[in-house]
């Protein structure tokens, strides 16, 4: 990974009905932490199925930058692993 970039997760959320997913990715950004994205693109897409159970899982993984505007006064807390524990948890839902 180059210098100074690290990975870090994002919050989640819904595609909206006509939405396309990076669209989906910009607007949960902004709603969930204020911050707009630029120029994201897509890097990789990978599905998952498993045999007997009904359900899939697309993981859609994109690169994308922040103006500099929105950085500058953003903090990144890290908060306590047992105060983290609760992001860990993943909703499935059959279908």
């Amino acid at each position: 990974m180059a210098s100074g970039f690290r990975l870090t997760p994002v919050p989640g959320g819904g595609i909206d009905p006509g939405e396309q997913p990076v669209e989906a990715l910009t607007r949960e950004l902004l709603e969930e932490t204020g911050l707009e994205l630029v120029g994201a693109r897509l890097l990789d897409a990978r599905t998952s199925q498993r045999n007997g159970i009904s359900w899939s899982l697309t993981a859609l993984f994109y690169a994308a930058s922040q103006p500099l505007r929105d950085i500058r006064d953003t903090a990144v807390l890290s908060p306590p692993a047992a105060d983290a524990a609760h992001m860990l948890d993943r909703t499935w839902n059959r279908i």
